[in-house]
């Protein structure tokens, strides 16, 4: 009896003892998983302030070193017409210092005469543009600009008087003629893809034959001599009004698009950004790819023991 009583008294001391060490061990445990959970909620705050910062309008700059993919119709895309618009793409890259250079190239499409749509089709070309542009408000998404180009910037047809009576299919020549233009800009641009683009410009091609001829790298093909040598326009379709051609000064109009790459030469501070960033995506890829798998292996788990049970 005595024996069995210091039995009873060991096994009750080390019952206590392994209480004792679990309580131990689950406090540690439970104060290293707290410690975990503060490290995390701390680094968590600090990458939010970082991103905040990052991404504030205090050091935020839309257009410094954006490179920009284009597509767009009239002014800089790259001409305007009379009666229609050209079709275009255009590449411009903007400095850090908010300049840009852009070129564009782009044609002018065949089309009917609207004037003698059963008699003549209006012939179609191409066109071509390089320039210069600098861009105001770098911390608005909505940005002011002008800029300045050369190229194909206007373009009209010969004209067919009804009296001469062509054939159907008759062709009227296109003439495009190159100058100078100066613009002023509309445009959306911030940490996003897409770029829009209104234009609204002044172009000059000189008077051509009317001042002595092209000069200073502008044309203007829309006089000609007649069999006496008198100067006549070639794109008036009215008979008494020979004297108007393609006007040497000009309003121009344009619309465009784009794609905009992210900033080319980020800052420390935005690079670490971009790679917290793609980190982020990268854990939710990662549990978005284990979440599905584990709902899948529990069907297989059931499908098995049936069969282990059918084979019974």
């Amino acid at each position: 009896m005595y024996f069995m009583l210091i039995m009873v008294k060991r096994i009750s001391l080390v019952l206590v003892l392994l209480i004792l060490w679990a309580d131990i061990a689950w406090a540690q445990r439970a104060r290293a998983s707290q410690e975990d959970d503060r490290a995390a909620r701390k680094q968590w705050e600090e990458d939010q302030r970082a991103d905040e910062y990052a991404s504030s309008l205090r050091r935020r700059d839309w257009l410094k070193d954006r490179l920009i993919l284009q597509l767009g119709m009239g002014s800089k895309y790259p001409i305007m017409g009379k009666e229609w618009f050209g079709f275009g793409a255009a590449v411009e890259y903007i400095t850090k210092w908010h300049a840009s250079a852009f070129i564009s190239g782009g044609f002018i499409p065949a089309s009917e005469d609207p004037i003698f749509p059963d008699k003549y089709t209006l012939d179609g070309g191409m066109g071509w543009r390089l320039g210069l542009a600098y861009y105001l408000f770098p911390k608005s998404p909505i940005h002011l600009g002008f800029q300045i180009s050369y190229g194909t910037v206007f373009y009209d047809h010969e004209a067919s008087p009804p009296v001469d009576g062509g054939n159907i299919g008759d062709i009227r020549s296109i003439i495009i003629c190159r100058g100078y233009e100066f613009d002023v800009t509309i445009s959306y641009l911030s940490d996003q893809w897409y770029f829009l683009q209104a234009i609204v410009g002044v172009y000059s091609i000189g008077n051509g034959l009317k001042d002595g001829g092209n000069t200073w790298g502008r044309t203007n093909d829309s006089w000609g001599l007649d069999d006496k040598n008198r100067i006549y326009s070639l794109v008036t379709t009215d008979a008494s009004n020979k004297d108007q051609a393609i006007p040497p000064v000009g309003m121009v109009f344009g619309i465009g698009i784009g794609f905009a790459f992210e900033e080319f030469f980020p800052d420390d501070t935005e690079v670490r950004r971009r790679e917290r960033e793609a980190g982020r995506t990268k854990q939710q890829g990662q549990f978005r790819s284990s979440t599905p798998a584990s709902k899948k292996s529990t069907p297989a788990k059931r499908n098995s023991r049936v069969d282990d049970d059918d084979e019974y």
